[in-house]
């Protein structure tokens, strides 16, 4: 008897935790929308080139979109804000280049007040751990409109 009451009441501890394991919410995703500029950006450790620099950076709840002159990318993304920083993985949906259109990003991002931090790769395996830019592409941007915050 003394066994099935352990047993019983270490079961009701265990429901008792994992109800508010579960009740948790999970962490909000930065709040990233908003008009961009460059301030800073490489790619392997080489400084972006001219067209990145002049480019118009524009996010809302779904799509980055690029715009330069003529060209034009739009890509999709998906926040994990479980992680820190946070995840983000974006997929290709518009590119001046067809062979682009599908291909995929892995990396993360920081947003504090009128800045965003982005560091990616295009290998899921090799997803950026800091904004070093060593590897890949790292990006600072500023947003334009700081009452868009």
């Amino acid at each position: 008897m003394k066994t099935f009451v352990m047993l019983t009441l270490g079961l009701v501890v265990c429901a008792a935790v994992s109800g508010r394991a579960a009740d948790k919410k999970p962490a909000d995703a930065p709040k990233i929308a908003g008009e961009y500029s460059l301030v800073s950006g490489k790619k392997a450790g080489e400084a972006v080139d001219e067209m990145s620099k002049k480019a118009k950076y524009t996010i809302d709840e779904k799509k980055i979109t690029i715009v330069a002159g003529d060209v034009k990318f739009v890509m999709s993304y998906k926040l994990d804000a479980s992680a820190t920083p946070t995840k983000i993985d974006m997929e290709m949906l518009e590119a001046p280049i067809a062979d682009l259109k599908g291909s995929k990003a892995y990396g993360i991002l920081e947003a504090k007040g009128d800045s965003l931090k982005l560091a990616y790769t295009l290998d899921k395996d090799k997803r950026a751990k800091d904004f070093a830019g060593k590897e890949g592409f790292v990006f600072e941007l500023k947003k334009e409109n700081p009452k868009d915050k």
